[in-house]
């Protein structure tokens, strides 16, 4: 057993999440935690995870003030393979907030027929 391998997949899994707890959360509207959505403004609008506000990966500097520092932000983009949710969490994380990832994107939410919310 890799001692090292150990580690890394401990600390990994303290900062991933489920859609089946991000559901939870959503439909308990738990105030502690911020849905954020990084994938492109057009993909935001045509369906994303309810309540989650859209800070698309590219732009993700410009909308710091939209990100409170206390609160968990919960990140996503596309799909499983999408790094933009993970690149964008760890500079925040540099920056000082409590970020996790969505494991498996929007692609996953919508797969296991969660809720979607669609912007005009």
């Amino acid at each position: 057993m890799s001692k090292a391998a150990v580690k890394f997949f401990e600390e990994k899994l303290k900062y991933e999440i489920d859609p089946y707890t991000v559901r939870k959360i959503v439909d308990e509207k738990n105030k502690e935690y911020l849905v954020v959505d990084v994938r492109d403004s057009e993909s935001h609008k045509a369906g994303h995870v309810p309540t989650a506000i859209n800070v698309p990966s590219r732009e993700w500097e410009k909308h710091l003030s939209k990100l409170p520092k206390n609160k968990k932000l919960i990140l996503y983009c596309y799909h499983v393979v999408c790094f933009a949710a993970p690149k964008v969490a760890l500079r925040l994380a540099k920056k000082g907030y409590d970020v996790m990832e969505m494991v498996g994107g929007f692609d996953e939410w919508q797969k296991h027929g969660h809720p979607i919310e669609k912007s005009n």
